[in-house]
């Protein structure tokens, strides 16, 4: 943390609310991308540091949103506390996404003053739909890492020579799944394909 973002100060400029526009671009990055969550804040620049970057973050949205009754400092201490305990597992990428979103009316709006309870509800909102998120990109990563295991796949007779060969060398040693990739690749270069060995 503290090498790829500098101190607590360093990180409070540089992801300041002005910075959602940027760090929001991609979506998806926001939400699988490398971004610290507000519980690695906590533990990189101390306890009180999630609160106090996520002040400024929700005054941003109080102001935005133009109604009379703004959120008070005392609410916003509060709220910001409360989001970086029952959020701790937010990266600020996505706290940021969630504010940048609720400012394009994704979660509803207020009525005449700001509402902690209507920020905390559209949070859990938010909260699902991150989840769909993640889930359709393991599945995308899954059906992925199939394909290219399906490319680099042998044939029974190769999988039963390469055995062989290895038994040879260690007869106590066993094939994981883990090795299967890796011995795929060495037996195609040193068995398969001789020219390769030669080099």
């Amino acid at each position: 943390m503290l090498e790829k973002h500098g101190d607590a100060k360093q990180f409070m400029v540089r992801f300041n609310p002005k910075s959602q526009r940027e760090v929001c671009a991609d979506t998806k990055m926001c939400i699988m991308g490398d971004y610290p969550t507000l519980a690695e804040v906590r533990t990189a620049y101390g306890r009180n540091i999630p609160s106090a970057w996520l002040v400024p973050q929700l005054y941003d949205l109080s102001e935005y949103c133009g109604c009379k009754d703004k959120l008070t400092v005392n609410t916003l201490e509060d709220l910001a506390d409360i989001i970086s305990t029952e959020f701790y597992y937010l990266k600020i990428s996505e706290v940021m996404l969630f504010l940048r979103q609720f400012k394009a009316g994704r979660y509803g709006r207020f009525y005449g003053s700001v509402d902690p309870l209507i920020i905390m509800q559209s949070m859990r909102e938010f909260v699902k739909e991150r989840a769909v998120v993640i889930d359709t990109a393991e599945q995308e990563k899954a059906a992925q890492k199939r394909e290219e295991w399906q490319k680099q796949d042998i044939t029974l007779q190769e999988w039963i020579e390469m055995k062989t060969i290895i038994a040879m060398y260690n007869p106590n040693y066993v094939v994981t799944g883990d090795d299967y990739a890796r011995l795929q690749k060495l037996y195609r270069c040193f068995h398969v394909n001789p020219q390769q060995r030669r080099k």
